[in-house]
């Protein structure tokens, strides 16, 4: 019959687990040894409750550890230390281990040797630090360098008076280079000297032998038309009438530039070489520096028809036929090969300098286009685009923003183009920023200044401009401070206007260095005294005053001053120079 309590434990199990299961008092079996309460004092068991046909239910209790997988004991793994099988798979994951050790080691320094370097900034050149300031031809040399010096000029631009361009190693022109470059070299600054490369005089040796032999080299160097034959419609630069003149050969010869001067054909090796041992001359007697005036005519179409007035759309009504300004002058200008040309004489001038001399131009040169070669602007410092004569007009409602848009538009057409060799250190052409008097009928010499010196170029301007525009040294000082940091040689440039559009602003920023924020108000009223360009990106709530314009005459507002940039107080025909923290 079954228990009455139901536990189904069996004869004598009952009795044993209240008697502490056969244990005695000390917790010890019979034998000594650990007894099951022991065990199951300090170990977790596992009940299994097992039931049996009659009703009752066994109770089965087995130790965890007993179930659970063990290791390897030292023992029994010692039994294996010597095996040969498993002393050379250790002695294969040693190796293994320290090869792909030695092989991360390796790796690491041949990437840091192989990966794309970062070409540290290349320091501009002196003619790029600029300024560059041209001498008064009137007055000696040596009454001029102290200007030169106190305005901190790199270089000085000497114009050779053009029909001297091919005398350049006659007894007479080449003391006074020679005086030139002693005079100023003694401080330091580098001498520039403009030549008139495109015509001879009658008395050159090249035009004799020209005439002299009309099967000859020299006379392939000129453009010439037999006599009796139809002239082209060719119309001289420098006087009323034709550009040809009849010479002593019963030729008649291309005479652009006034009278006794003859153009050179140059895209003939004997007028090239000639040009070639000029500018060999020059740098030869220490010129670093060399401009080409009349450059867009230095190629001829020497078999050339007539020419063709100009669109409707771009002629000026009030010429007429005899007027050079009527005509398109294809056959004259802007003819194809004047990239090879300059990449040519470029070329040279590095060469014979070291790269630090460089080759450039007079004038504007209007279609950048038209010179270059391969997708480079042969021409170090080019001279191209609007911006000068914008300031000229004054201050109109639409100034500022003509002149942003010419300002963006010279320099995405200028930066679209390499540098030829050596010279230039910012992988871009270097803009001339010419000014003269003319230029300063609105906007005064001090504010054009401050305007102009931190945009991307050097600034070209006769000494006069600061002696007689009364601009101090103490702020060109400032200014070519400025043009020496990071942000102006290697910096962003970006240009701005106002939320009015009155103003016109632009930024110099270099990543990891304070941004340079200059800004000229047009107006000579007092139309608006404070200026928002909080619309700039990254530019910060506030500007720190730097430097001031001659004009400008703003209450409690100097150097060190910081003002909001939602706020610019500026004078009616004034400059300002600031700097910034950026934002990001």
């Amino acid at each position: 019959m079954p228990r009455e309590n139901g536990t189904g434990a069996k004869d004598g199990e009952e009795e044993r687990m209240l008697n502490g299961g056969g244990l005695d008092p000390s917790g010890r079996g019979t034998d000594g040894e650990p007894t099951e309460k022991d065990k199951l004092a300090q170990k977790e068991v596992e009940v299994k409750f097992i039931p049996s046909q009659n009703g009752d239910a066994r109770i089965d209790m087995e130790l965890e550890s007993q179930q659970a997988l063990t290791g390897m004991t030292k023992e029994e793994l010692m039994k294996y230390a010597n095996d040969p099988f498993w002393v050379r798979l250790r002695w294969l994951l040693f190796v293994l281990f320290w090869a792909l050790w030695g092989a991360m080691l390796l790796g690491s320094f041949y990437i840091i040797y192989d990966a794309p370097k970062c070409a540290a900034p290349v320091p501009l050149s002196w003619w790029q630090e600029g300024p560059l300031v041209e001498l008064d031809t009137e007055q000696p040399f040596a009454d001029q360098l102290p200007s030169v010096e106190r305005y901190g000029a790199k270089g000085v631009i000497y114009r050779l008076p053009a029909d001297e361009t091919y005398l350049v190693e006659t007894a007479a022109v080449e003391g006074k280079l020679k005086q030139l470059v002693s005079t100023f070299g003694t401080k330091s600054v580098k001498v520039v000297v403009d030549i008139t490369p495109n015509y001879v005089t009658k008395e050159d040796a090249l035009f004799q032998e020209a005439l002299k032999q009309p099967d000859s080299a020299a006379h392939s160097a000129f453009v010439w038309r037999e006599a009796g034959l139809k002239l082209p419609n060719w119309l001289s630069i420098a006087e009323e009438g034709s550009a040809w003149k009849n010479a002593s050969n019963n030729q008649y010869v291309l005479s652009q530039f006034g009278p006794d001067r003859y153009d050179l054909q140059l895209g003939e090796p004997a007028a090239r070489d000639k040009l070639k041992g000029t500018l060999k001359a020059l740098l030869g007697l220490g010129v670093r520096g060399v401009r080409l005036a009349n450059a867009k005519h230095l190629l001829i179409n020497r078999d050339g028809g007539d020419e063709s007035p100009m669109n409707l759309e771009e002629a000026d009504k009030s010429l007429t036929h005899t007027d050079y300004g009527f005509w398109m002058h294809k056959e004259t200008t802007y003819r194809e090969g004047l990239g090879e040309l300059f990449h040519e004489l470029v070329e040279l001038v590095h060469e014979q300098t070291g790269g630090e001399g460089f080759l450039s131009v007079t004038e504007d040169i209007l279609r950048p286009e038209v010179f270059a070669v391969n997708g480079t602007l042969p021409i170090d410092a080019p001279l191209y685009g609007n911006i000068e004569f914008d300031l000229r007009e004054g201050s109109g409602p639409d100034v500022a923003r003509k002149l942003r848009h010419d300002i963006e538009n010279v320099y995405g057409t200028i930066n679209g183009y390499g540098v030829v060799g050596s010279a230039g250190g910012s992988g871009k052409p270097w803009l001339q920023l010419r000014y003269d008097r003319a230029s300063l009928e609105h906007v005064p010499a001090s504010e054009y200044t401050v305007f102009h010196f931190l945009l991307p170029g050097v600034p070209v301007f006769p000494l006069e401009v600061l002696t007689k525009g009364n601009v101090s040294s103490e702020s060109v000082e400032s200014l070519e401070k400025f043009r020496t940091t990071p942000s102006f040689q290697h910096g962003l440039f970006n240009v701005y206007t106002d939320a009015n559009a009155s103003a016109i602003a632009y930024t110099r920023l270099k990543s990891g260095n304070p941004g340079y924020f200059v800004v000229l108000n047009l107006a000579s009223t007092e139309q608006r005294t404070t200026f928002d360009f909080s619309g700039i990106d990254g530019i910060g709530s506030e500007l720190t005053v730097v430097l001031t314009s001659q004009n400008y005459a703003v209450p409690n507002v100097g150097v060190k001053t910081k003002v909001p940039v939602d706020a610019v107080p500026l004078s009616p025909r004034s400059a300002l120079i600031a700097t910034y923290v950026p934002t990001k």
